[in-house]
C-alpha cells in the first residue's frame, strides 16, 4: 500500500515524540551521579575545563575571576543536578553557560571534572585575621567608593558578595596592582566639553548619544556626545589605589581575609 508525504510525515512527527524521551533518558544528566565518571569521563571534563572554566576559576580551581571552587559545597550547586544546571545555562550576569556547545554528555563530564576538584583538593588557606581587615576597610575609607550590605558609595563594585564572587588571589591582587585587575563594565573614561572642563571618573552607561560618568566624588554627569570635544576610553585603568606599597604584608593578608569572608545577606 502506497504512503502520501503526509503520512510519511506524520509517521516522523509520531515517531519523534515516542524516541525523543527515550533518547533523553539515556542521557548521563538524567541518572548517573556524577561519581559514577570514570578516568575517561574526567579526561573529557579537564579538557572542557581547561578551555572554559580556568580563566576565571584558575587551572586547579583555586579561583581568580570566579570563586574557588575547591571547597565541599557550592552555594548555588548543592547536588549534582544544580551543579549541572549551572554549567548547563550559567549564572545571569555571571557566568555564561556551555549546554548548548557542549552538549549533555560533556556536560556531565565536565560537571564530575569540577565535583572531583571539590572532593580531592583542600580550600586555599586564608592566612590574614578578619576583623583586623574590617577595621583597616572602615580606617582607610573604602565605603567611600564601595557598597557593602547598602552602605557606601557605587563609584566602584559593590562588595557584599565579593566572597562568593572572586577568589582570593584575585581579591589580593586587585588590591595591590588594581590596573590588573578591573572589573568588567568599570571602564575610566575622561570626558571633555567643548565649554567646560574634562571629567574623568567611571562610564556608568553609553549609546550612541548620550554618555554618562561618575567622578570620584560620585556625582554624575550627562553629556550629549556632539558636544563634547573629546571622549578618551582609558583600556586597562583602574581609579582605585594600590595598597601594596602602603601596607604590611600581614595588614594586605588582613584585608584579604575580610573580603573573602563577605558573603551577602545570609
Amino acid at each position: 500500500m502506497s504512503r502520501t508525504w503526509t503520512d510519511v510525515a506524520a509517521l516522523i512527527i509520531v515517531a519523534g515524540g515516542v524516541l525523543a524521551p527515550a533518547l533523553a533518558a539515556q542521557s548521563p544528566v538524567d541518572h548517573e551521579p556524577l561519581a559514577a565518571a570514570n578516568a575517561a569521563d574526567l579526561a573529557s571534563g579537564k579538557r572542557a575545563y581547561v578551555a572554559q572554566c580556568a580563566l576565571c576559576h584558575g587551572m586547579d580551581g583555586s579561583g581568580g575571576y570566579g570563586p574557588s571552587l575547591l571547597v565541599p559545597v557550592l552555594p548555588r550547586a548543592t547536588d549534582d543536578r544544580s551543579l549541572i544546571r549551572i554549567v548547563d545555562d550559567g549564572i545571569p550576569n555571571l557566568m555564561p553557560g556551555y549546554g548548548r556547545a557542549n552538549g549533555p554528555r560533556r556536560t556531565w563530564q565536565l560537571a564530575a571534572y569540577v565535583r572531583s576538584l571539590m572532593a580531592g583538593s583542600s580550600p586555599v588557606a586564608i592566612v590574614g585575621d578578619a576583623a583586623k581587615g574590617k577595621a583597616i576597610y572602615n580606617e582607610r575609607g573604602c565605603a567611600g567608593c564601595h557598597v557593602l550590605d547598602g552602605a557606601g558609595r557605587a563609584f566602584g563594585p559593590d562588595l557584599s558578595s565579593i566572597g562568593t564572587q572572586r577568589g582570593p588571589a584575585y581579591i589580593r591582587q586587585a588590591l595591590v596592582e588594581p590596573s590588573a585587575r578591573v572589573p568588567e563594565g568599570h571602564v575610566v573614561v575622561t570626558a571633555t566639553p567643548t565649554d567646560a572642563r574634562a571629567v574623568r571618573g567611571v562610564r556608568i552607561s553609553e549609546d550612541v548619544f548620550w554618555v554618562y560618568v561618575r567622578d570620584p566624588g560620585n556625582r554624575v554627569h550627562r553629556y550629549w556626545k556632539s558636544d563634547l570635544k573629546a571622549l578618551d576610553r582609558e583600556a586597562g585603568a583602574s581609579l582605585m589605589p594600590a595598597y601594596g606599597a602602603q601596607r604590611s604584608t600581614t595588614e594586605v593578608d588582613d584585608l584579604v581575609a575580610y573580603l573573602v569572608s563577605l558573603r551577602g545577606q545570609q
